[in-house]
C-alpha cells in the first residue's frame, strides 16, 4: 500500500493532464488563509505551487506524511487570520530571494550525451527529453534545489525529483543508483545519481523540466549543446 501511495503521487506529478494550469500564476503570491478541495489530476506538489506554498510545509501545515499522497475531495488548508499578518510580512521579505534566484536561466545539461528523445506538447507521455548515456556515467543537478523524491519507480526505473524554489521542478528518470536521499539540498552540477537502464531499453537518462507543475521543453532552457 506505501509503495503504491508513492507510484501514485509521483506518476500524477509527471502526468500532463492538470486541469488547473491556468491558475498557475497565483504561485507567486502566498495564500494565506482559505482553503482548496482536491481534485482529480492534482497531487501536493502542484497545489502548492499554485498557491505560493513550499510543499513540505504545505504538508506539515495539514499533517501529510511523506509520501505525501492527497485524495480526491481533502481539504487542504492554507492557514487562518491568526497567521495572515505574520504570513504575509515574512512571505513578502524572504519569496523574492527564492523567485529570484530560481528562474528559467542558469540551468546546466543533468548528462552528456545525445538527446535520443525530444519534449512533445501533445504527447502526454512524452513530457521530457531522452538523453542517451552509458552504464554508471554520473548524472548531475541541474540547478540547485531540494530532493522532493528519491524512490524506485516502476516505467522510470531509479526516479529523482528535484525541487526549485515554489515554481520548478526538475525529473531524472531510469539511474541505475540514487546518490541523494529525499529532504536532502543539493547544488548546481552535484552528482546526484548514475545513468542505467532501468525500466528502459538502452542506458539512457530522462529528463523533464516543470514550471508551476506543467512541464516545458528543456531543450529551449538547456544551454546550446557543444
Amino acid at each position: 500500500m506505501f509503495f503504491r501511495f508513492i507510484l501514485i503521487a509521483v506518476m500524477l506529478a509527471m502526468s500532463a493532464c492538470s486541469s488547473h494550469s491556468p491558475n498557475s500564476g497565483v504561485a507567486a503570491n502566498k495564500v494565506v488563509a482559505g482553503a482548496y478541495k482536491v481534485k482529480r489530476g492534482d497531487t501536493l506538489y502542484s497545489i502548492a505551487s499554485r498557491h505560493g506554498w513550499n510543499f513540505k510545509e504545505l504538508a506539515r501545515y495539514n499533517g501529510i506524511a511523506a509520501p505525501y499522497a492527497v485524495n480526491v475531495g481533502q481539504t487542504i488548508r492554507f492557514g487562518g487570520s491568526k497567521t495572515t499578518t505574520r504570513s504575509t510580512s515574512t512571505a513578502s521579505k524572504s519569496k523574492p530571494v527564492s523567485t529570484t534566484k530560481v528562474t528559467l536561466r542558469g540551468w546546466d545539461w543533468p548528462v552528456k550525451g545525445a538527446v535520443i528523445r525530444r519534449f512533445s506538447a501533445a504527447d502526454k507521455l512524452n513530457k521530457g527529453i531522452t538523453i542517451s548515456a552509458t552504464q554508471g556515467q554520473p548524472v548531475y543537478a541541474s540547478l540547485g534545489g531540494k530532493v522532493a523524491f528519491a524512490v524506485n519507480i516502476r516505467g522510470y526505473g531509479n526516479l529523482i525529483i528535484l525541487q526549485h524554489g515554489s515554481s520548478h521542478a526538475s525529473v531524472y528518470g531510469h539511474n541505475s543508483k540514487l546518490l541523494v536521499k529525499e529532504g536532502q539540498t543539493v547544488s548546481k552540477g552535484q552528482k546526484i545519481a548514475e545513468a542505467g537502464s532501468l525500466d528502459a531499453d538502452r542506458v539512457q537518462l530522462y529528463f523533464e523540466i516543470r514550471q508551476n507543475g506543467k512541464p516545458i521543453d528543456p531543450l529551449a532552457v538547456l544551454p546550446s549543446a557543444g
